[in-house]
C-alpha cells in the first residue's frame, strides 16, 4: 500500500475519533432560534405497537429529553449511562427521558443491547424507517433534542454530552423554562 493510501486511512481514523467525541464538558445546549412542531408520526413503543407523540395532550411532563440511537453507533453506546444518569435528575423536575432507536435490527434485540449498556431504566421507541428522524431533518447520531410541554423541539445537540453533569441538568431546565 503506498503512502498516500495510509495518510488517508489515518487522517479518516483521527476524523472519526474528533467527531465521536465532539462534545465535551465546556459545550453547552442552545435553544434553537426557532423551535420546530415534533412530527405527528407513528413509531414503535417496546412493546412492538404503534405509537405517536403527543405530548401537550397526554402528558404532565414539564418536557422531554430524547435521544436518537443505534447499536453500531459507538459514540451512542457510551452515552446511554449518562443518559440514566440524567434521567434519575431530571425526574424531581418533571422532565422525561426517552430514546429513540433508527436502528434496523429486531426490537427485542435493541432492548437486550440497552439492558447490556445502563440504558434499561429509560423508556424506548423504535423509528426502523428514521420517519421522525427525517422529518426533523437530523444529520448524525446520536442526536439529542429538547422538547417543551407543548411538543416543539427548543434545542437540538449532535454528538456525545456528559449528560448527567450538573451544568447540562441546569441548562435543560433553564431551556424548559
Amino acid at each position: 500500500m503506498n503512502t498516500s493510501k495510509i495518510n488517508k486511512k489515518i487522517l479518516l481514523f483521527l476524523l472519526l475519533i474528533l467527531f465521536s467525541n465532539n462534545a465535551v464538558a465546556s459545550e453547552s445546549l442552545k435553544k434553537l432560534s426557532v423551535s420546530i412542531p415534533f412530527p405527528n408520526l407513528a413509531i414503535l413503543n417496546s412493546e412492538e405497537k404503534p405509537f405517536i407523540f403527543d405530548f401537550e395532550k397526554n402528558s404532565t411532563s414539564e418536557g422531554y429529553v430524547i435521544n436518537f440511537w443505534a447499536t453500531w453507533c459507538i459514540p451512542c453506546k457510551k452515552e446511554l449511562p449518562d443518559l440514566s444518569l440524567l434521567n434519575l435528575k431530571l425526574k424531581k423536575h418533571n422532565i422525561e427521558v426517552l430514546t429513540i432507536s433508527i436502528d434496523k435490527k429486531n426490537i427485542k434485540e435493541q432492548l437486550s443491547f440497552l439492558f447490556n449498556n445502563g440504558a434499561s431504566d429509560l423508556n424506548h421507541f423504535f423509528d426502523k424507517d428514521m420517519k421522525i428522524y427525517k422529518a426533523l431533518k437530523l444529520k448524525g447520531i446520536p442526536t439529542t433534542i429538547i422538547i417543551n410541554k407543548k411538543g416543539s423541539v427548543v434545542s437540538k445537540h449532535e454528538g456525545i454530552l456528559k449528560w448527567g453533569e450538573a451544568r447540562v441538568v441546569k441548562n435543560i431546565i433553564n431551556l424548559l423554562n
